[in-house]
């Protein structure tokens, strides 16, 4: 049976996800106004539609590879992905928290994010995935 971090891993970090998603929908608008600023042309949004969604398939196939099948190396590449993105994320803390609703909404993301890496090395899953390698 998969330890009690494991499992809080797994519910945290598909909230984060989810809670990923609502504010990629809520920010849609201003997401493809910035794009466009940036890159001239037509046909750019279900590119970025598509690149949303393989990222978000991304995450979930990590989390539950991780969650669910003891793989090392999904487990590294989720935190590399959650430690980047916490890099990325730090010089814009302040702008998040002056943002409303949608900011504040990203902070607590980047913390779920941050609290269901954590469970991935407390003692009881680091044991879980150590003996669920090796069996």
């Amino acid at each position: 049976m998969r330890p009690r971090s494991i499992m809080l891993f797994e519910s945290l970090s598909l909230a984060a996800v989810a809670l990923g998603a609502l504010i990629l929908g809520l920010t849609w608008n201003a997401l493809m106004a910035s794009v466009y600023a940036r890159i001239r042309g037509t046909g750019i949004e279900p590119a970025v539609m598509i690149l949303a969604a393989l990222y978000v398939g991304l995450l979930v196939l990590l989390i539950l590879l991780t969650s669910r099948r003891a793989s090392i190396v999904a487990q590294w590449l989720f935190t590399a992905i959650i430690v980047a993105e916490l890099a990325m994320t730090l010089p814009g803390l302040g702008a998040m928290a002056r943002g409303g609703l949608v900011g504040w909404a990203q902070i607590v993301q980047l913390i779920l994010q941050l609290v269901a890496v954590g469970f991935l090395f407390m003692p009881d899953a680091r044991a879980w995935l150590r003996e669920f390698r090796t069996a």
